[in-house]
C-alpha cells in the first residue's frame, strides 16, 4: 500500500467516527422525504412599480417573449399548452392604471407562492378605439419590463387564445430567517 492510501484510509476512518452502519444495505428509493418549508421573511413586494404608461406600442396579434437562459423546448411546451398552469387573473374591463397594478399585485403573489407558470387575460381589443387592443399592447410592454418575467406566449384556443398569455415566472429568492 502507498503512502497516500494509507493516509487516505487514515483520513476516512477519523471521518467515519460515531457514525453507525446501517442494518440494511438496500435503500428503499420509492418514498420521496418530505419537503422542508422555511418562512420567508418578507418586507416588501418582490415586483416593484416601474412600469411607464408613456405610449401605447403597437403590437401583433400573437405575443412571444424569451429572455436568454430560456429553453426553446420548454418555451413550446408552454406554448403548446402542455404547462400546467397554477393561477390566473382576468383584466377584461380594467382601466390602464388599475389594470397595471392589478398585473402587479398578481405577478407579485404568484411569486411568494412560488408559481412557475400563470395566466394573464387581457382581451383582444375588439371594444377598443379604433379596434386597437389597449391593454394587451399594455400588459405585452409591461410583461417584458418585468425582470421578474422569463418569458410568455400567447394562450392556447382553449385557454383564452391571442386574448391571453401564459407567463413563466422567475424563482423568488426568499430571505430565510
Amino acid at each position: 500500500m502507498s503512502k497516500d492510501t494509507k493516509d487516505d484510509n487514515k483520513l476516512f476512518s477519523q471521518a467515519m467516527q460515531g457514525v453507525n452502519r446501517m442494518q440494511s444495505d438496500k435503500v428503499n428509493l420509492k418514498t420521496k422525504p418530505s419537503p422542508i418549508k422555511k418562512r420567508a421573511q418578507i418586507t416588501e413586494p418582490n415586483i416593484a412599480d416601474t412600469l411607464s404608461d408613456d405610449f401605447i406600442p403597437p403590437c401583433d396579434d400573437h405575443l412571444e417573449f424569451m429572455r436568454s437562459g430560456v429553453q426553446k423546448a420548454y418555451l413550446k411546451q408552454i406554448r403548446n399548452g402542455k404547462i400546467p398552469i397554477e393561477d390566473d387573473i382576468d383584466l377584461h374591463g380594467y382601466r390602464r392604471d388599475d389594470a397595471r397594478q392589478a398585473l402587479l399585485s398578481f405577478l407579485d403573489h404568484a411569486q411568494l407562492q412560488q408559481y412557475k407558470l400563470v395566466k394573464i387575460v387581457h382581451g383582444k381589443g375588439y371594444n377598443s378605439d379604433g379596434n386597437k387592443p389597449v391593454l394587451k399592447a399594455m400588459v405585452n410592454k409591461w410583461l417584458q419590463n418585468i425582470p421578474q418575467v422569463l418569458a410568455f406566449v400567447s394562450a392556447t384556443p382553449r385557454d383564452g387564445g391571442i386574448g391571453a398569455v401564459y407567463v413563466l415566472l422567475k424563482k423568488r429568492i426568499e430571505n430565510n430567517t
